[in-house]
């Protein structure tokens, strides 16, 4: 045998006493109650945020009562007793939302009847049933498989389902410090405001309020060379920086935080907008403002926080007299060129007020 065959063949061995599964089949009851005694998170940190709306958690319900066979659900062992949802999510938020009288089915293909119905309304035969009678298989990674691979688990059988988008990838590939931080800083309530970040929202449902927190360390970081792919930068900056010590995450965020507070004291509900504009938030925009300012030493930021109508006055003066400031900030934002020539030129004006 060879010592690439061996190599080859301790991969195989290994991979497989790594990952330890057990299978079994719960009723919807057993889920659900899961579920309400936090047996079950629904919501780990590496999870997209939900994604269903109403069809779709009817088409579900539909499919149990029509007895039209499920794909199963995976979940994790984090402790003894508590499971995290690996793959399956969407489907068992819809199962505890409709058993707890949540939602009523709505546009469903075949059991007509039902439409209009919530859990409560169902003849007590359907309702018995339907807790009792349908079973989902569940396959779970007991807690001695290897922590790595559960995320591992939940990339590749999310490549079958709703493509992740890169934000979604970024959350399970880069978790830790750095990662929660970003998710904290996307709850601010005035980033929230601007945004129109409600969990009701595409924004919040695509993780792109979790994006704009990342967009701006990344340009933060970046910006004086700048290579052209927001995306791709992204991604360099969380692997580059989502190991860094809870001390060194902690100090990002408090810079977030005072990029954020400068931002919403000058512009208020205008932040990150075109001046005289309409209400849509704007990446350039939201780059100088928040960019720029973190930019500042201490004292550059107070000065400029006694003077918002001068701050206000120097990014419309900027808009007005120079054309390529203008271009950098509205047309091709992520030209290497643009982001540096925008943050460049907004922070040497605010640090001349």
């Amino acid at each position: 045998m060879t010592s690439n065959e061996k190599k080859i063949l301790a991969r195989f061995n290994q991979s497989q006493s790594a990952l330890v599964l057990q299978q079994s089949d719960l009723s919807l009851q057993s889920i659900s109650d899961m579920v309400d005694s936090g047996a079950i998170d629904v919501s780990p940190r590496y999870q997209r945020r939900e994604r269903w709306g109403l069809e779709k958690n009817s088409g579900l319900i539909e499919s149990f009562l029509l007895n039209i066979p499920v794909p199963p659900i995976y979940l994790a062992e984090d402790e003894y007793g508590v499971y995290s949802v690996i793959d399956g999510k969407q489907r068992v938020t819809a199962i505890n939302k409709f058993l707890r009288g949540q939602f009523e089915l709505k546009e469903l293909d075949k059991f007509v009847e039902l439409e209009g119905c919530k859990f409560k309304d169902l003849p007590d035969s359907l309702s018995n049933a339907l807790r009792i009678r349908p079973y989902l298989r569940v396959v779970t990674l007991l807690r001695q498989s290897d922590p790595d691979l559960k995320h591992e688990v939940f990339l590749r059988l999310n490549k079958a389902g709703v493509v992740l988008n890169s934000q979604e990838i970024r959350n399970v590939a880069f978790r830790g410090e750095l990662n929660n931080m970003l998710f904290d800083m996307s709850e601010a309530q005035y980033l929230r405001n601007q945004l129109k970040a409600t969990p009701q929202s595409k924004i919040y449902s695509e993780m792109i309020d979790v994006q704009y927190v990342l967009r701006f360390f990344t340009v933060r970081e970046y910006w004086k060379n700048f290579h052209g792919n927001m995306d791709v930068a992204m991604d360099s900056y969380m692997q580059y920086f989502h190991k860094v010590s809870k001390k060194q995450v902690k100090a990002l965020q408090i810079i977030f935080e005072q990029a954020l507070d400068f931002c919403e004291a000058i512009w208020g509900d205008d932040g990150f907008k075109k001046p005289g504009g309409n209400s849509r938030v704007l990446q350039g925009y939201y780059d100088v403002q928040m960019v720029c300012s973190s930019l500042l030493t201490e004292a550059e930021r107070d000065n400029a926080m006694r003077k918002p109508k001068e701050v206000r006055e120097a990014l419309v003066s900027l808009l007005e007299n120079d054309e390529n400031f203008q271009d950098s900030i509205s047309q091709f934002t992520s030209n290497p060129r643009s982001v540096e020539y925008r943050i460049k030129n907004f922070a040497e004006a605010l640090k001349a007020l």
